[in-house]
């Protein structure tokens, strides 16, 4: 597990109920999107009415369990594709893209992509923007700068405070 500074894009929104099979579509996206960066999306984690653990899987190994999850109008309440390479140690610092959506709670839904630095300047930022947030009524948003080892999704989540975490930058926010 090395250190190296991701860039990351958050959305905050509430579900957007006018927006059906949207967990699918929201799949396939962050898979193609992964694959358009000229990465494959190795792997998985879900949490939902079938998936209680949140262990990631092999994408081959569960993908049709998730799509099948999902044609049930089973409960899923987080989607998380992972590009990792092939002797990773632990996939929450070794990614090479990350792209999950999930249910904060009630309503409230963020939506997170992960990238390290020198990939991110592959992503064009409108157009991500633009894409991802029709999976959420879009309320709000940042981009920032953190070390893969101070986790950008521990961040986003607002579950500590910004003194915790030394090398933020934050570059944009959207309100």
């Amino acid at each position: 597990m090395q250190n190296h500074i991701t860039t990351s894009i958050v959305l905050y929104g509430k579900k957007d109920h006018t927006y059906s099979n949207s967990w699918i579509k929201f799949y396939n996206n962050a898979k193609e999107l992964t694959t358009n960066l000229g990465f494959s999306p190795t792997h998985i984690g879900i949490y939902g009415q079938s998936f209680k653990t949140s262990k990631i899987k092999d994408i081959n190994k569960i993908e049709k369990k998730l799509v099948k999850s999902i044609e049930k109008n089973e409960e899923t309440l987080a989607i998380s594709i992972y590009s990792l390479p092939e002797n990773f140690s632990l996939a929450a610092f070794d990614y090479e893209v990350y792209i999950s959506l999930e249910n904060l709670d009630d309503n409230d839904y963020m939506l997170i992509a992960t990238f390290k630095d020198e990939i991110y300047n592959l992503v064009d930022e409108r157009e991500f923007i633009e894409q991802f947030s029709k999976y959420i009524k879009f309320e709000a948003g940042q981009i920032f700068k953190l070390s893969n080892l101070e986790s950008p999704q521990i961040y986003a989540s607002k579950a500590n405070s910004l003194q915790a975490f030394k090398t933020l930058e934050i570059l944009k926010d959207f309100l």
